[in-house]
């Protein structure tokens, strides 16, 4: 019995931050792994967005996806919490 990986790539900070519902869409049907490109340019959004996007996608409608069980303390991840509505990415915004 051999275990399948299978990834799938998606556009990072989608308007409406789309990626979130298509990457739970794609655990769905199987996908057990995401990329999120362009997540990281080297900007001051880098940490931020991506302690986001992992939080969004781990959220319990999603348990399909385990990506880090780090404390803050160790990822540097502080002040990420329950985001309602659209996140407005700077990089996006023009």
């Amino acid at each position: 019995n051999k275990s399948v990986v299978t990834i799938a790539q998606i556009q990072s900070m989608m308007p409406a931050n789309a990626e979130i519902q298509l990457g739970k869409d794609l655990a769905k049907l199987g996908v057990s792994s995401l990329v999120l490109e362009q997540a990281c340019v080297g900007d001051e959004e880098d940490l931020k967005y991506t302690a986001y996007a992992i939080e969004e996608l781990n959220k319990k409608s999603s348990s399909s996806f385990s990506m880090t069980g780090l404390t803050g303390s160790t990822n540097g991840h502080f002040g990420v919490s329950s985001h309602g509505g659209e996140v407005i990415w700077r990089r996006h915004a023009e």
